[in-house]
């Protein structure tokens, strides 16, 4: 009884090792790559990519302040955030803006193609 329930205790323990593999390879696979010039303005971090496409990021700030101005790529995923530049008194003004959420940030060059 004794080996039937530690052979039990190690079949659940590597079948949940096994999922969490499976769940950071999924993770992994959805993650998407991005690479532009960083530039920094009203608050919020873009990345522009060669063909012109921009992209505001959102998350990493403390791995994109040092890279402002330099071609920067980055993985992530894109998200939704909800913005709100509702005045006092006034009728609420809230929107849904898309953002890159950014997991990792790797330096390309010092200095953004022109």
């Amino acid at each position: 009884m004794r080996n039937a329930f530690l052979f039990l205790l190690v079949l659940l323990i590597s079948a949940a090792c096994l999922q969490a593999q499976d769940d950071d390879a999924a993770a992994k696979a959805n993650a998407t790559k991005l690479q532009g010039c960083l530039s920094y303005s009203r608050d919020r971090y873009t990345l522009t990519e060669q063909n012109g496409e921009s992209h505001v990021l959102a998350g990493a700030a403390g791995k994109l302040g040092h890279q402002v101005g330099r071609e920067i790529e980055v993985t992530g995923k894109v998200g939704m955030r909800m913005t709100d530049s509702t005045l006092v008194g006034g009728a609420s003004s809230a929107t849904e803006q898309e953002v890159f959420e950014v997991k990792t940030v790797k330096r390309v060059a010092d200095e953004c193609k022109p």
